[in-house]
């Protein structure tokens, strides 16, 4: 039997108890302990965590160049064509990738996360062609409909290819969609519905977390269930967070003028978001609901703990605490690791 190293010791330790205990004769043992073959490097992992390097390092890259307003205008001097070229060239591009991730999709086996560089350079240089495409017609400050386009054809794409990576892409492209819309509608005052950039998103994440339920109804979109699942979880608890810290105010000079404390109603808003979390991951034996709930309730107390000791505690003390307190987090982390709970 193929294991790997921490479980071959564990089944090893239970082995020689057994045998201590005279439970499993000496010889019996020997034969159990000589069946057990540890499990090579995993370099499937390896692969999987160079590509997710390789794919941030390279959206850093892309980031500097474009924060970089020298070299900006150097790649606008050296590519000066009008923006219908522009559009043509990265569509192009875009159909290129996504033919070669096509083409090369008949191997499964082999190659996977390799292949997947094909459809991430597609899907990139497809809102890159939107883009331009939004300076061509003139929408350049309201995008959030083209955008919103963009995410149906992420979508219909992921979906005939059955491609998470895509339907990723068309969950971004959602939220930024969402949040340009929204942003047009609420210009006067900032403010949409009543609702600012970080409730509107609360809401947005509940929409998303409520299409897992359609999903699970079609057969067809099972392979969708958990990016989805993941990302309206995400974006629930991340905006309920920022809602902690900001409040609904409309503008930041309007927040600097309130104290933190004002805030308390969003604070245990988000504890009993944890809390409903947990309870319900646990009974459900859902384990990213009951680790995200437990997460957001660390991140909200640490937070808490920032904004009203930070300025009236010594800064030795203060950070002695936080040492502390992750010290503590991770004795009964390890304690559950040895369990192997």
């Amino acid at each position: 039997m193929k294991v790997n190293r921490k479980e071959k010791e564990i089944i090893e330790k239970a082995l020689n108890s057994w045998s201590a205990e005279q439970l499993l004769s000496e010889e019996k043992s020997s034969e159990l302990k000589n069946s057990l073959e540890q499990k090579p490097f995993n370099w499937q992992a390896v692969a999987y965590y160079s590509f997710i390097f390789a794919v941030a390092s390279l959206l850093i890259a892309v980031a500097s160049i474009f924060a970089d307003k020298a070299l900006l205008a150097l790649i606008d001097s050296l590519i000066s064509t009008s923006y219908v070229t522009k559009f043509i060239v990265f569509a192009l591009l875009s159909g290129l990738f996504f033919w070669l991730d096509w083409k090369y999709a008949g191997n499964t086996l082999k190659k996977k996360y390799s292949k997947e560089v094909f459809s991430f350079l597609g899907a990139i240089f497809l809102a890159i062609a939107t883009g331009f495409l939004c300076f061509l017609l003139g929408i350049e400050e309201r995008p959030g409909i083209l955008i919103f386009i963009l995410s149906i054809i992420y979508f219909s794409i992921a979906f005939y290819r059955k491609k998470e990576l895509l339907w990723f892409f068309g969950l971004i492209a959602l939220m930024i969609g969402y949040g340009a819309i929204t942003y047009n509608l609420s210009r006067d005052n900032e403010l949409f519905l009543g609702m600012n950039f970080p409730l509107r998103f609360s809401f947005l994440g509940l929409l998303i977390l409520g299409a897992t339920y359609f999903l699970k109804q079609v057969n067809s979109l099972q392979s969708f269930i958990n990016p989805t699942y993941f990302s309206g979880l995400l974006i629930f608890f991340l905006s309920l967070w920022f809602l902690s810290i900001f409040g609904n105010y409309s503008s930041y000079s309007a927040w600097l003028e309130i104290r933190q404390y004002q805030l308390w109603f969003y604070s245990f808003l988000l504890l009993g978001a944890s809390i409903a979390a947990i309870v319900l991951g646990l009974k459900k034996e859902d384990v990213l609901l009951k680790n995200t709930g437990v997460t957001f309730i660390f991140l909200n107390l640490y937070t808490r703990y920032f904004e009203y000791f930070w300025d009236t505690m010594h800064k030795a003390v203060f950070f002695g605490l936080i040492a502390i307190s992750f010290w503590l987090i991770g004795k009964k982390a390890e304690k559950i690791w040895d369990r192997g709970d």
